[in-house]
């Protein structure tokens, strides 16, 4: 009996979401004029990209919580799918100094539990980010972190980026490189000598807030993986 206890204490511990989710799970959900926020920035820096040499954007993570939770599931209810671990619900992130903290509820035979991770994110070079997954967990139940970066490493490849799993010391990286062929305004011909690429060369995560920043040019540039320690 006293062993069936300790097994249902563990369990219930999946369905009590992280802290942060909870902070995040309900700003600007319902607020309209926050999420079109968001979607005027990404129609601003696609602007600049088309048309100037320099281009940046600083998005808050209310405005990108406000998206995601009023305008994703009503204008792109196909990006959150049934998986095999069951519907996907809810996504929201916090930000905070080189780390994006997301979670998204995962819903199945009726219960609902919250999956999360911590990712550190940081621009190694133009176009290639280093990917470290901190934590992860469903509730309070940890979750393995080099499966999760795994995960990370086979969806990424699977939308076409260039991606390399690389070891220092006590942790793993993911090295995400963005191609030519997805950094081309014409996506449909990335080598059209009139076609527009972009590249990212800064980018820094604060304390409620991104900001991303680089330059868009006429001509074709190729990206190779760099063996830069973290």
């Amino acid at each position: 009996m006293f062993g069936g206890i300790v097994f249902f204490s563990i369990i219930s511990l999946a369905f009590v979401p992280p802290h942060f989710y909870q902070s995040v799970v309900d700003i600007g959900s319902d607020d309209k004029s926050v999420a079109g926020r968001f979607v005027t920035q990404v129609a601003a820096v696609t602007n600049q990209l088309k048309h100037e040499k320099k281009w940046g954007v600083s998005v808050r993570e209310e405005e990108m919580n406000a998206w995601l939770g009023h305008d994703l599931p009503r204008n792109h209810p196909d990006l959150l799918k049934t998986t095999l671990w069951g519907r996907l619900s809810r996504p929201r992130i916090k930000l905070e100094p080189q780390l994006a903290r997301i979670g998204i509820e995962v819903s199945t035979w009726g219960v609902t539990a919250v999956a999360w991770v911590d990712v550190e994110i940081k621009l190694k070079s133009s176009n290639q980010f280093a990917l470290t997954v901190r934590r992860a967990g469903l509730g309070q139940l940890p979750l393995p972190r080099n499966a999760i970066l795994e995960e990370c490493n086979k969806t990424l490849k699977a939308v076409g980026m260039h991606t390399k799993m690389q070891r220092f010391r006590d942790r793993t990286m993911l090295l995400v490189t963005v191609p030519e062929k997805l950094n081309s305004l014409d996506s449909l011909n990335p080598k059209n000598p009139d076609s527009r690429h972009w590249q990212v060369d800064s980018l820094r995560i604060d304390h409620g807030s991104v900001t991303v920043a680089g330059r868009s040019h006429a001509t074709k540039n190729s990206y190779e993986f760099l063996d830069v320690p973290p």
